[in-house]
Formats: structure tokens, C-alpha cells, sequence
């Protein structure tokens, strides 16, 4: 081989090479689709992150405070019946006050809140094909009154990572970072098959009332190898 050889090798297999696939909750969010694609928004029937437990949001309010809309588990206009377990997210290119302005979500951000009887608000990626893939998440309180929540990433019933958020770790011009663990992260690679899950998961914490514990979620999923056509 020429010296000179080497280098075009180098960029002839980088641009024969798949490009990775990213998958990002913010971006890929809608009010339209429930399932939207690979992304399914929703809650746990019971207290629990089985994935026999996971149910459907029914009712989009993509109106609900201005540039901040809303999943629930049925019809719902204020918090009471069908309210809990919620999934916000913010349409603007700024940070915006939630409901009652007693939380603030930052641009693209996704704010969960569990149910007072412990149903967990719920996220989750279904692979639409099998690969490695690189997992990345990051919670973070983002209520006024300091978020007390449990927050967990499950690969199907298998826990990836599990967390305790307690504090306010959310846009600082809205309200001090304070806390003793206001944010939580994880980032990880794993393998996934055809229909596997990655659920994204807001519990009510270890005090067990949901009262101030709006959560905020940016979620990606990236898709490095797809086996599926590496054989």
C-alpha cells in the first residue's frame, strides 16, 4: 500500500460507515400521537414499574398553561380525577412558569409528576429494531417547593439506574438551586432487541405524597450498531 493510500482508506470507511441514530424526547415530542412513533407517553396502573403495568395517557391539553401542554390519564382540566400521573412539556424557546407558577420547565424539557396513590408517570423508547444503543437521562427538581421524587431508567423489568431527587436543580433564574440531590443523571450502553422497552420513570418519593414534586426529564436515545444489518 502507497503511503498516501492510508488516508483515503480512513475516509472511505468512515463514510461507508452507518451514522449513528439519535432519538431525542424534546425534539420528537407531540400532542398529535400517543403512541408518536418510538416514544409512548404514560403512567403505571398501580404502584409499580412492571411493565404489565404500563398504561396509555388518553387526554392531550396542548393548551393547558400557555406554551405548556399536558398529558393525563383521561379528560382532565385541573388537578382532581384523571389529572395524575401528568407529562408536560415546554413548546417555547424559553424557560415558563407551570401550572399555578409553583414550577418553571426550561426550554424542551418534559415535567413529570406521579399520582398520590403512587402511580409513577412514565416514559418509555420501544426499539424498533435490534442494536447497541447509548442510553442518557437527566432529572432534575424543578418545583419551587423542592421536589421530592424517586427517578429510575429500566431496560423492559430490569433497572438500569434509580435515583432519589430531593431539591430544586431546574433554571436558576426562576428559583435557587438548592437541595440535597437536586438532579440525578445516567448514561449507559446496552443492548436492545426488536420491541424492547426503555421506560423513563417519575415515582412520588420516599415521603409518598405527590404534593410539589413537579420533575423535569431530557431523555435521549442513541442508536450506534444496528445489528439488524451488520450481519
Amino acid at each position: 500500500m502507497k503511503i498516501w493510500e492510508a488516508p483515503l482508506l480512513v475516509i472511505l470507511f468512515s463514510l461507508l460507515a452507518p451514522a449513528a441514530t439519535t432519538f431525542d424526547l424534546s425534539a420528537d415530542f407531540s400532542f398529535q400521537n400517543n403512541p408518536n412513533g418510538i416514544w409512548q407517553y404514560g403512567y403505571s396502573a398501580t404502584h409499580s414499574l412492571d411493565p404489565s403495568q404500563f398504561r396509555t395517557d388518553e387526554y392531550a391539553d396542548p393548551g393547558a398553561t400557555g406554551p405548556i401542554g399536558f398529558w393525563h390519564p383521561s379528560i382532565s382540566h385541573q388537578p382532581g380525577p384523571g389529572w395524575y400521573p401528568y407529562i408536560a412539556y415546554n413548546t417555547s424557546k424559553r424557560s415558563e412558569f407551570g401550572s399555578m407558577k409553583g414550577w418553571a420547565v426550561r426550554p424542551g424539557e418534559v415535567a413529570m409528576e406521579a399520582s398520590a396513590s403512587g402511580q409513577y408517570s412514565l416514559v418509555r423508547f420501544v426499539a424498533r429494531t435490534a442494536g447497541d444503543f447509548m442510553i442518557s437521562a437527566r432529572f432534575a427538581g424543578i418545583h419551587f417547593g423542592l421536589s421530592t421524587t424517586d427517578v429510575h431508567v429500566l431496560h423492559n423489568s430490569m433497572s438500569l439506574f434509580d435515583a432519589d431527587i430531593d431539591g430544586y436543580g431546574g433554571d436558576p433564574a426562576f428559583h435557587k438551586i438548592e437541595g440535597k440531590s437536586p438532579t440525578a443523571e445516567y448514561s449507559g450502553r446496552i443492548k436492545l432487541q426488536l420491541n424492547d422497552t426503555v421506560t423513563f420513570a417519575v415515582g412520588y418519593g420516599k415521603n409518598q405524597t405527590n404534593s410539589c414534586d413537579t420533575t423535569g426529564l431530557f431523555a435521549h436515545v442513541v442508536l450506534l450498531s444496528d445489528t439488524a444489518t451488520d450481519r
